[in-house]
């Protein structure tokens, strides 16, 4: 293959280009590269750099889905050039052509991810949404497991809650294993490492914070702080106390700042408000047992007012008419406080539900004129019913 340095890359639009570094590092034929050719490309590309890199920056000011296409286009053609280098590396050429191969492929395989970077910095919303190249993936995924391992030797040393390090590494880990790892992804799990290598003393409290700061919204993340929440509400059976919790713990998490709009997992909720969701249902669920427990007492007090025995005498005259009775002998003297207590408990008046046990004793000693004559108006009246229906009135025994 042949080209000719007089070919007018200015005037090349970005499916030209790519089609052309297809041609020279992706032929049909594995067996007929030509490492003088590909490597006389790249002086050609590196010398109209300005046209190559201008053809794809210029596009992203365009419409959204004209760049999209762009970026999508040029990191198919990264993928191909990579895989092909691993097919062809699976043949056997001499020791230096295959290093000098080598070295031209992922000259261009740089190229292309200096080029999507500086993309990304033009259309940070639009790159983060694509997929990694397949070069840029092999290369990052080792560099970012060992950066994990010592995030986590940090976090481990600092004594930080097991379960956290586990959530924290574990979501690190599971944005490498994906199949089709996103830019976005990869850039933000890079940043909150750095993040957590920067805090001097790491406390869980201070490392949770961090996380809602920059919307680690992983799932796992939420259930942690979820069942934390819960074991804290369930070492206090009372309910207030469960409500000042809640209301606490989202008034500090309205005082942690949004220090990014980058999160964990780009398409779902921020963990802000899954997190105010959470302390909403959980307000509402105890304000309705709160009230079912006011129904409860409510409807307690209810049944001992049905289940008290009602007499028709005020409360001065009931006291009045108990003394009587002590008097008589009829009730025993021997527990005066527990004879009244148990009449106050049992018996109500068409005006008082609830009689006092001490005001009832109170009042069967501190007796007015009117409650004795009032009293002495009733006995008088039995005296005579007895007469009227059993002809005692002739008998005296007494």
């Amino acid at each position: 293959m042949h080209l000719s340095k007089e070919t007018i890359y200015s005037d090349w639009t970005t499916s030209k280009w790519l089609y052309k570094i297809e041609e020279v590092f992706c032929p049909q034929d594995y067996t007929s590269h030509l490492s003088i050719s590909m490597a006389e490309f790249l002086e050609l590309l590196k010398a109209k750099m300005v046209y190559f890199l201008s053809s794809f920056t210029e596009i992203i000011g365009t419409a959204t889905k004209k760049a999209k296409a762009a970026m999508s286009q040029l990191i198919l053609t990264s993928d191909k050039i990579y895989t092909y280098l691993v097919n062809i590396s699976k043949i056997k050429f001499i020791s230096e052509k295959s290093n000098n191969i080598r070295k031209l492929y992922l000259q261009i395989l740089s190229i292309i991810e200096s080029l999507l970077d500086d993309c990304e910095k033009l259309n940070e919303k639009l790159l983060r949404e694509l997929p990694l190249t397949k070069y840029a993936s092999f290369i990052g995924k080792g560099i970012f497991k060992n950066n994990v391992k010592i995030v986590k030797l940090k976090l481990v040393k600092a004594s930080l809650t097991p379960d956290l390090i586990q959530v924290i590494i574990n979501g690190m880990i599971s944005v490498v294993q994906r199949r089709k790892v996103k830019r976005g992804e990869l850039r933000y799990a890079y940043m909150i490492l750095g993040r957590l290598l920067n805090i001097e003393h790491p406390t869980s409290e201070h490392v949770e914070d961090l996380l809602i700061e920059y919307d680690f919204n992983s799932p796992k993340f939420f259930n942690y702080l979820a069942k934390r929440c819960t074991d804290l509400m369930l070492q206090n059976t009372s309910l207030h106390f469960q409500m000042e919790l809640l209301i606490s713990m989202e008034d500090s998490l309205n005082e942690i700042p949004q220090s990014s709009s980058l999160r964990f997992k780009l398409d779902d909720e921020s963990i802000r408000e899954q997190l105010k969701d959470f302390y909403r249902e959980k307000k509402g669920n105890i304000i309705q047992r709160i009230e079912l427990r006011r129904s409860e007492i409510l409807d307690a007090k209810l049944w001992e007012e049905n289940e008290k025995a009602q007499i028709n005498l005020p409360v001065p005259q009931i006291g009045f008419l108990i003394r009587l009775l002590m008097e008589q002998g009829i009730i025993p003297k021997e527990d005066i406080g527990k004879t009244f207590s148990y009449y106050a408990k049992h018996f109500r008046t068409p005006t008082t539900s609830f009689i006092s046990a001490d005001s009832l004793q109170k009042k069967s000693l501190d007796v007015e004129f009117s409650t004795a004559k009032k009293m002495k108006g009733h006995l008088i009246g039995m005296v005579n019913w007895i007469n009227e229906h059993y002809n005692t009135s002739n008998y005296n025994d007494l």
